[in-house]
């Protein structure tokens, strides 16, 4: 039981974190909401996977300020160890933790073209490859999410990111 209290009260901070960003919506977020229900509505299932950290993109730009923010204090800290996480090499859901911990982990969906793009966890991706380059040969664990047929979902994805200007 205590664990469920523990996963109620990091929900509710997530929550609360957001509330700044209310103010700012737009239709974008109307469907960048759709699509991500969309997915978790249509998997079939999903699997944790290590995968190059520059194979991933974002669904959403960071553009909001306390996002921003956010997104600052994490690369701060990752700054602060990159030598000792650029060693390692793969990153794992429990280091990624240690240094940016989050309520849940990086959420992909794979596309044709055989990139990820992040539904959640975008201000750790920006943050990851702001500090990384492709040079560092990082691999993230992601949480992958699968579908019987993918196509509608992909093109849905590609919408959200093509509103907020993002291209392949």
């Amino acid at each position: 039981m205590s664990g469920l209290v523990e996963q109620c009260k990091k929900i509710i901070g997530y929550l609360w974190g957001k509330k700044g960003e209310l103010q700012d919506m737009d239709a974008r977020d109307a469907l960048l909401a759709k699509v991500v229900l969309d997915i978790h509505r249509k998997r079939t299932q999903s699997d944790f996977v290590m995968v190059p950290l520059f194979s991933l993109l974002p669904i959403h730009p960071i553009n909001r300020e306390n996002a921003l923010i956010a997104t600052q204090a994490r690369i701060d800290i990752l700054t602060q160890h990159r030598d000792e996480l650029t060693e390692i090499k793969l990153l794992p859901r429990d280091i990624l933790n240690r240094y940016i911990p989050s309520v849940s982990g990086i959420k992909t969906v794979r596309i044709s073209t055989g990139c990820h793009i992040a539904f959640e966890g975008n201000g750790r991706l920006y943050a990851l490859q702001n500090v990384f380059n492709p040079g560092d040969g990082l691999e993230v664990e992601v949480e992958q999410y699968q579908f019987d047929n993918s196509n509608t979902i992909c093109r849905r994805i590609e919408r959200v990111r093509r509103t907020h200007g993002l291209e392949k």
